[in-house]
């Protein structure tokens, strides 16, 4: 959405802009450009140990399946191996950040069913492919993709394009990861034996990418290669940031939640440190009562009770402690206990860390955007 959002406010390639007769706002090459994702390939073995094909009862699983509880309690990613490829060590001998992963699915994922047919296993119910599966995945690689615009009208569709791995940088990862996947499912440790699935999973052409694709308004130094600076500020344009996983340069075998929870961080403390003075946020802090380092569901707990509610939270760290708010029982049920502290941490941290990001040093803040600019040296 934001390449998009930029196109069609008219920033992005000049000759791109012109091409749709939008007016040209901003020269910026890179937008839409330098599209980055991680690649998968669903590799699987037959077995005689039920899976969820055979768990989940009518009219999914066969006709006469009974449902088995224990399959709804199924993450569906049942665990996850990761490694440091040895085409990546060769490429950037300082890394060591796993560049593949292997993810254990009980059931049966073809590859005509990725990523968009995600019905369990892409076939006609009831299923029929009793298997498991295991999704090898290349966080990076050399082949990209790109963003673009057919026109400049908002109700028409981007194109969204991956190019092929050809490079033979990724098709040593692709061998690799494909060697260890095979290496795992034909494992003598299973309880029954396995028969692998020929059907062209792990192929160079049989790589889907997934769908949190990344750098198309990557962070970077120059306005002909990248969109926004270690800042987040767009190339050119006063007051306008990108805050999103489009600014990460680089892929990852994993989805972008850490990092753009990361980014959102890191955007709270620049708008805070230009809008609002450190010691105008203090005083808000002392005047709240927050805590002058970080809270923590304890600190809550000793506060509003062991069975607060996320609205209680809420109105606690912002000062407004209404009398039915605190009123609400604290005996709060326990099996709703770990929904109430997700809700809680996602409250907290956008309520909170407002406040107390600002209240670092100068040393630390000083610190830290030399850590930010060192990632575009």
């Amino acid at each position: 959405y934001s390449p998009r959002l930029l196109f069609l406010s008219g920033i992005g390639a000049k000759k791109d802009l012109e091409a749709v007769g939008l007016e040209v706002v901003k020269d910026l090459p890179a937008v839409g450009r330098n599209l980055t994702a991680a690649r998968f390939s669903p590799l699987a073995w037959r077995t005689a140990e039920p899976t969820l094909s055979q768990m989940m009862g009518e009219p999914i699983s066969p006709a006469g399946s009974k449902a088995d509880p224990k399959a709804f309690g199924s993450a569906v990613l049942e665990a996850t191996a990761r490694v440091r490829s040895a085409a990546g060590a060769h490429a950037d001998p300082k890394s060591k950040r796993p560049d593949i992963v292997l993810s254990f699915m009980p059931l049966f994922y073809a590859p005509k069913s990725a990523p968009l047919q995600y019905s369990l296993q892409g076939e006609e119910w009831p299923l029929r492919t009793n298997a498991f599966s295991i999704l090898a995945t290349l966080g990076e690689t050399k082949a990209q993709g790109s963003v673009t615009f057919p026109s400049g009208a908002p109700d028409v569709s981007p194109v969204v394009t991956h190019e092929a791995m050809t490079h033979p940088e990724d098709l040593a990862r692709v061998k690799e990861a494909v060697e260890w996947a095979r290496r795992i499912g034909g494992s003598q440790a299973f309880s029954q034996p396995t028969e692998a699935i020929e059907n062209g999973a792990g192929a160079p052409d049989m790589w889907t990418a997934v769908y949190d694709g990344r750098g198309t308004c990557q962070m970077g130094r120059e306005h002909h290669n990248s969109v926004v600076d270690h800042k987040l500020r767009v190339h050119g344009i006063t007051g306008l940031r990108v805050v999103d996983g489009s600014v990460i340069p680089v892929g990852s075998p994993y989805l972008a939640v850490p990092e753009v929870l990361a980014l959102a961080e890191r955007a709270s403390e620049l708008l805070i440190n230009h809008h609002v003075t450190a010691t105008a946020a203090a005083e808000a802090v002392s005047v709240i009562g927050i805590p002058d380092t970080h809270v923590t569901i304890d600190r809550l707990s000793d506060t509003l009770g062991g069975g607060f509610s996320m609205m209680q939270a809420v109105a606690y760290l912002a000062g407004t402690q209404s009398e039915s708010l605190l009123q609400t029982p604290r005996s709060m049920p326990l099996a709703l206990a770990p929904g109430a502290v997700v809700g809680i941490m996602g409250a907290t941290s956008a309520v909170a860390a407002a406040f107390v990001l600002v209240t670092r040093r100068e040393r630390a803040r000083k610190a830290k955007e030399s850590s930010y600019a060192a990632l575009l040296a």
